[in-house]
């Protein structure tokens, strides 16, 4: 709950530093444009001063606006362009520019530049008459001297928000790459939380499991210590009614109780060494035909009803730490007979891959859905079942199995398919 009300708050601030930076950038442009209108108002004087002071093109323009009624000469809105192009460089001002010549009330357009188009055109943003020489000629040339030859020159920027953004790139991006960086922040805060949330739970369910399993064997371990020294303290006061025999079966439970707890103990410590990394890998040549048959020996003893098919190259050594070995493949012998349902088929096999010992170890088990089937490999990860899970475990084999592959310069590889079993496959080097 905390955390909820936690990325709640940052992502109220989020919301309010990016409208404060949206209301600073609106404040930029506007004084930007204030900033622009003073340097475009000073082009057009210096335009309209330019063509007046030029005596040909304002006599070429004055006779055309006094006697013009098709489209002007290109020549004479080429050297217009031009003449109002470098009055705004002269200004600093490198947005793209359209212009139109019109009667003072701008009900006719004489003169425009290229792709003009009266419908898009701004008429009065940026507006200044043309100068005496133009209108002199323009009176000059008139048909009718009485009419006015009162012309005015338009300017208009098509994209002028855009341009003036990019007049505040400096600011713009800035501000967009802290907002990103924030964004990114506030994703892996998030992440980080859910990461945590996580492993708690994992950690929760991990060590209600040890207990779990540790409790068992302790309370066993207690009780058949109390039924032994009873049968001995009977036997030692003389009563006859102490039993030798029925001790030793309570004593050898007791062994058998406190090997339980010792694998326990031992996988939470391989646990701890391995995400320390301070583990050390005593590597020999191993013949992996007889450290298999070791192995499957243990598992026929202990699980009669499983089923065991090998099929191996004899003939193949390995250069490997032979308890880590044999270790990872109990853990996934353990695996396959956790989870291989009431009838449980193990195909074990090995055979040479360039450089490596291929090992395949086979299930005829439920499977793993495909969405799990990356995940089972991380620590305490064990694939979520309907109403709990009914096999006890820590998630650590499939883990332990592919830290000590990787150790040894081999890969790990499962594959799965959901009611056809699972079959991993691990690479480990040869001698």
């Amino acid at each position: 709950m905390k955390r909820s009300i936690l990325a709640i708050l940052i992502l109220l601030a989020l919301g309010g530093l990016i409208f404060i930076q949206f209301r600073l950038l609106m404040v930029g442009v506007r004084l930007e444009k204030q900033r622009f209108d003073h340097r475009i108002e000073s082009a057009l004087q210096k335009a309209v001063l330019a063509i007046d002071e030029d005596g040909v093109l304002a006599g070429e323009l004055g006779h055309w606006l006094a006697t013009g009624s098709a489209d002007a000469p290109a020549t004479l809105v080429a050297d217009i362009d031009t003449t109002i192009a470098a009055a705004l460089k002269n200004e600093g001002i490198s947005a793209k520019v359209t212009f139109a010549i019109t009667d003072y009330f701008a009900r006719r357009v004489y003169l425009s530049s290229p792709g003009f188009e009266r419908e898009a055109f701004n008429f009065g943003r940026y507006t200044m008459r043309l100068g005496p020489a133009v209108v002199e000629q323009c009176s000059q040339a008139a048909l009718q001297p009485e009419l006015s030859c009162n012309r005015a020159l338009h300017l208009d920027v098509p994209s002028l928000f855009s341009y003036l953004l990019g007049e505040l790139d400096y600011l713009l991006w800035p501000s967009v790459a802290c907002l990103l960086v924030i964004l990114l922040g506030l994703f892996l805060l998030i992440s980080t939380l859910r990461r945590e949330e996580r492993l708690n739970e994992i950690k929760n369910e991990f060590i209600n499991n040890l207990t779990h399993e540790l409790k068992t064997p302790a309370f066993s371990i207690s009780l058949s210590s109390k039924m032994a020294l009873e049968q001995l303290a009977s036997r030692d006061v003389g009563t006859g009614s102490g039993n030798v025999e029925q001790a030793k079966k309570y004593l050898q439970l007791i062994q058998q109780e406190n090997e339980k707890m010792k694998v326990q103990v031992e996988k939470v410590l391989e646990l701890a060494s391995l995400q320390s990394g301070k583990y050390q890998l005593n590597k020999s040549v191993v013949d992996l035909g007889k450290c298999l048959a070791e192995v499957v020996a243990e598992y026929h003893s202990g699980f009669p009803k499983a089923t065991f098919k090998t099929q191996l190259d004899e003939t193949l050594k390995m250069d490997v730490d032979e308890a880590h070995f044999k270790n990872a493949l109990r853990n996934l012998l353990d695996n396959a007979i956790k989870y291989g349902g009431g009838s449980v088929e193990i195909h074990i096999g090995a055979r040479q891959d360039k450089r490596f010992a291929k090992l395949i170890v086979r299930d005829n088990g439920p499977g793993i859905p495909p969405a799990h089937q990356k995940a089972v490999f991380d620590k305490f990860y064990r694939v979520p079942q309907s109403g709990g899970h009914k096999v006890k475990g820590f998630g650590l084999g499939l883990s332990y199995v592919r830290q000590i592959v990787q150790a040894h310069g081999g890969r790990v590889l499962l594959e799965s398919q959901p009611g056809k079993g699972t079959s991993v496959t691990s690479w480990w080097p040869l001698a």
